[in-house]
């Protein structure tokens, strides 16, 4: 560590070469990279031993913006310091390392990251004074995969001041999202079903931290759900016939790939598909019912009091999903097949599958 601060310091002098300016300034950034770069793979091996400057102390703390965590890290009561370097551990299943920065002026090495940590390192540069008092040391960003709560852990913090002299922070933080996993959720009906849902990876919200259970949910999106719960995976290089193919959304390709091949969905006459289209109940139940591969009774009878209303290739499908307790009527005992699903209701048909 050491010597990558020296190097971070004071440079050897590069002979003018042919090309004049720019060249020496390319080839001296490069070597500043690699030798710096060196060093801190050196670091990693190396022991260190603690020195002074024990009144140094970090903190930690945590926000939301938007699909994403923000960790800030924090120097206290800090002592002329030059560089630092410190380690983040996570839960990778809940939450994924996008970018790391630091406000101090200086270099940023890139973030190693490894497993379900990732390592952070800065270093002033040149004759830069080090820092002294109070100040946000990095900010470091994650993109939420679950809704569920997440731990961090800040620990390996190493100090390092502008004689070169480093010392380890004998402090681990643990810091945990707290609460309001959607903002929008609180006394829902389906509340304890969304977090259930959310919580096994089978649905997430929107970048403003909103579920949108009362939201229409479209044929694209419902069928990315189940192919979740379901655990299905595609071949990503696989070709879709359906005449608007192109349109369909990249986010959830795969998962009509992989629902077409079980045969789960079907397109329409017109040869689309029309992923964006808003999903009906009596498409859902469908879908639903074919993903636990029952065959279909046709003699099977809907006891809904709309049951004229089901389209008859519906019929069955509907019949065994009330049957199995996967669908329930509204409050009058009617199924309105035709009318469009919510986003609550089709995570509530999904998680009634008992799917493990």
């Amino acid at each position: 560590m050491c010597y990558m601060l020296a190097i971070g310091r004071v440079l050897p002098p590069i002979a003018m070469q042919k090309g004049g300016m720019d060249n020496v300034m390319t080839n001296l950034k490069k070597r500043f990279l690699l030798l710096l770069t060196t060093a801190l793979l050196m670091m990693l091996v190396i022991p260190v031993t603690a020195f002074a400057s024990e009144d140094s102390t970090i903190s930690a703390k945590l926000s939301n913006e938007g699909s994403n965590i923000v960790l800030e890290i924090t120097g206290h009561q800090l002592v002329d310091l030059y560089a630092y370097e410190f380690q983040v551990a996570y839960d990778s299943e809940q939450v994924k390392f996008i970018s790391g920065k630091s406000n101090q002026s200086g270099f940023t090495i890139e973030p190693i990251v490894k497993e379900d940590k990732v390592l952070f390192a800065h270093t002033k540069t040149g004759q830069d004074k080090g820092i002294d008092g109070s100040t946000t040391l990095a900010t470091l960003t994650f993109e939420k995969i679950t809704q569920v709560n997440t731990e961090f852990r800040i620990s390996s913090i190493k100090l390092v001041d502008s004689a070169l002299v480093l010392y380890t922070v004998n402090q681990e933080l643990k810091v945990t999202t707290t609460g309001g996993l959607f903002t929008d959720i609180t006394g829902h009906w389906a509340e304890a079903t969304i977090i259930n849902a959310s919580e096994l990876g089978w649905v997430s919200g929107y970048n403003d931290g909103t579920f949108r259970p009362q939201a229409n949910i479209t044929r694209g999106e419902f069928v990315t759900i189940l192919v979740r719960a379901l655990g299905l995976t595609a071949d990503s290089s696989a070709e879709l016939s359906f005449i608007d193919a192109q349109s369909i959304p990249a986010w959830s390709r795969d998962a009509i790939v992989s629902a077409v091949k079980a045969g789960l969905v079907e397109g329409y006459s017109d040869g689309t598909f029309q992923a964006n289209k808003l999903v009906t109940r009596a498409e859902m139940a469908t879908i639903i019912v074919r993903s636990q591969s029952i065959a279909k009774d046709e003699d099977a009878v809907v006891t809904f009091n709309d049951a004229n209303d089901v389209p008859k290739w519906a019929q069955p499908y509907v019949a065994i999903a009330a049957e199995k307790g996967w669908v329930s009527g509204l409050g009058d005992n009617t199924f309105a097949p035709l009318k469009n699903a919510t986003r609550a209701e089709a995570t509530q048909m999904i998680i009634n599958l008992n799917l493990k």
